[in-house]
């Protein structure tokens, strides 16, 4: 993390859009077994190769693991999203004790400008639409996270970043084939630098 560039030499091209990946971490025999991982942030649209399942919504296409050339992007926080479904990616009728097991046995490892920094569990990082059980990482009374304020993640032009997600435990799930979605969100900003832009 940095401190933010000075934006008065920068054409901010969409503030607050954000960047988004989803993922897919598998199960087999009723456990989604201690070692099991996926990625974020790794695939381009469509790509499936790191995260599981195909990226369908263009925001995690900008990215694929490098900020493009000439781009600088502000990240203000994180948020994740965990649901179970079945292998066939068909959403299921979990419990709070299955969703509670997941947030908690779930970590997250940020790959960032070529250094790797293990976090901790997916329940430090809350979102509105997390699942609000008795372990709650989300919920309307449930702020996210955000970076401090004058302290934002901050990548520049060609800069790598991206998210493993990893089962710590054995997580039970509710169907002998089931696994759980990862929907993780930051909200962000992208900038053009005004040199890059052509009669600048």
């Amino acid at each position: 993390m940095a401190n933010m560039v000075p934006t008065q030499q920068t054409l901010d091209v969409r503030t607050l859009g954000g960047m988004y990946a989803s993922a897919f971490i598998p199960g087999a025999a009723g456990v989604v077994p201690v070692g099991t991982q996926t990625r974020l942030f790794l695939d381009p649209l469509g790509g499936a190769a790191n995260s599981g399942i195909p990226q369908t919504l263009c925001t995690s296409n900008f990215f694929n693991g490098r900020t493009e050339s000439g781009e600088i992007i502000t990240a203000f926080g994180m948020q994740a999203m965990v649901y179970e479904t079945t292998n066939a990616h068909v959403a299921v009728a979990s419990t709070a004790a299955i969703q509670a097991a997941a947030i908690r046995n779930l970590s997250y490892t940020l790959e960032l400008k070529g250094s790797t920094y293990p976090i901790t569990s997916l329940a430090t990082l809350p979102c509105p639409l997390g699942a609000n059980t008795a372990f709650q990482n989300g919920g309307r009374g449930v702020a996210p996270f955000r970076f401090p304020r004058q302290l934002p993640l901050q990548l520049k032009g060609t800069q790598s970043f991206s998210v493993t997600i990893r089962c710590e435990h054995n997580i039970a799930t509710s169907g002998g084939t089931n696994g759980f979605r990862i929907y993780f969100y930051m909200p962000a900003s992208k900038g053009i630098p005004l040199g890059q832009l052509s009669g600048a």
